[in-house]
């Protein structure tokens, strides 16, 4: 039988592991979760994208490309890189799922384990975490290169724009929230 201070540790370190893949492999967000599915707006034919990565809804990365009209040659370089980005993303993956096998190998294996025992996977999974988080700087920097200084400013008044549009449905949907402890605009119990 298992004892429960054992299978206590391994679901905190099994948790532990997935939240720290889910934050590695994590894209940056902007400030509002996207829509409900079915209600994102295509991405513009112009723009050649994976919805994985560096999508249309996903912060001023991909609101960048948005109503910017991108010539043939940048079109090619945006998806080459883009192209590369996803198979360092996949190598990442790949090398976070051998770090969480590993972990659940030790965690599983007979005899004591300890937090000693366990940081060298630690170790190896916080330097991974930090090799994704450079693979997506440098991405996000070869994309923007790709655009002309012109590009760049229409892509900076959009942003704006849509920045300023975001902060007003903010306080709009504040605004409606009922206050707190206010029982009278409560939805009704089940």
């Amino acid at each position: 039988m298992l004892n429960k201070k054992f299978l206590t540790s391994l679901v905190v370190a099994s948790g532990l592991s997935f939240g720290a893949m889910g934050a590695a492999l994590a894209q940056p967000a902007g400030d509002v979760p996207p829509p409900p599915p079915g209600e994102m707006p295509p991405p513009p034919p112009h723009f050649p994208h994976h919805p994985g990565m560096f999508g249309p809804e996903v912060g001023p990365i991909g609101m960048i490309f948005q109503g910017v009209q991108l010539t043939k040659d940048q079109k090619t370089k945006i998806h080459d890189i883009l192209t590369a980005a996803r198979k360092e993303e996949k190598t990442s993956r790949d090398s976070m799922k051998a770090i969480h096998d590993q972990m659940a190998d030790k965690l599983l294996s007979p005899g004591k384990v300890t937090a000693e025992t366990l940081q060298p996977i630690l170790d190896k999974q916080d330097a991974l975490e930090k090799t994704v988080k450079a693979n997506h700087i440098k991405t996000i920097l070869a994309l923007r290169d790709v655009l002309t200084p012109e590009q760049l400013a229409k892509a900076k008044v959009r942003y704006t724009k849509i920045k300023s549009i975001k902060e007003q449905m903010k306080e709009l949907r504040e605004m409606d929230a009922p206050a707190a402890g206010d029982a009278s605009l409560a939805p009704p119990a089940p």
